[in-house]
């Protein structure tokens, strides 16, 4: 299935016009002139000697360029480049739509990960609190023990003595 593709200099021939004016009115009104592939392997279809033709046209009766754009609107359907296939533009879509759910998942669990960390440490700073005074309180009953003993031991000395003498 070989289309009838045109180059610019074929169109150019046709039209019996420069190859730089015909360019110049690619480049200005691009959106209406049919071509298919990029680049210096870019060829036109055989409406674009038609689009092309009313360009000229417009621009021998000194119409401005938003005049024939206006003119090709209503004449010519606008081309729309597409550069994927609209299922690999879903699958695009789609993906960068979880992308971005899977960056907001991830800040999600930074931020977790960071009050799980303020929380340790807090938890530490609190056991270090409990141990300090469990370790006051702990020096406190041995002061008090070792006053105990040494009254007991005291008492005990008494009674002994007293035991002692009989």
């Amino acid at each position: 299935m070989a289309l009838n593709l045109l180059t610019i200099a074929e169109i150019a021939k046709q039209m019996n016009i420069p190859e730089s004016t015909v360019r110049f009115y690619r480049d200005r009104f691009e959106a209406y002139i049919p071509s298919v592939g990029e680049g210096r392997k870019k060829r036109y279809k055989p409406e674009a000697v038609k689009v092309l033709r009313i360009i000229a046209e417009g621009y021998n009766r000194k119409l401005t360029a938003d005049e024939i754009e206006s003119q090709l609107s209503t004449a010519f359907p606008r081309n729309v480049a597409v550069t994927q296939e609209p299922q690999q533009a879903i699958a695009t879509v789609q993906q960068q739509l979880v992308s971005s759910e899977f960056v907001e998942l991830l800040q999600v669990i930074a931020d977790q990960k960071q009050a799980i960390e303020e929380l340790r440490e807090r938890q530490l700073r609190l056991e270090q609190e409990v141990f300090s005074r469990l370790e006051d309180r702990e020096r406190k009953l041995d002061e008090v023990f070792e006053k105990f003993r040494a009254a007991a031991e005291k008492e005990k000395s008494k009674w002994y003595q007293f035991w002692k003498k009989k």
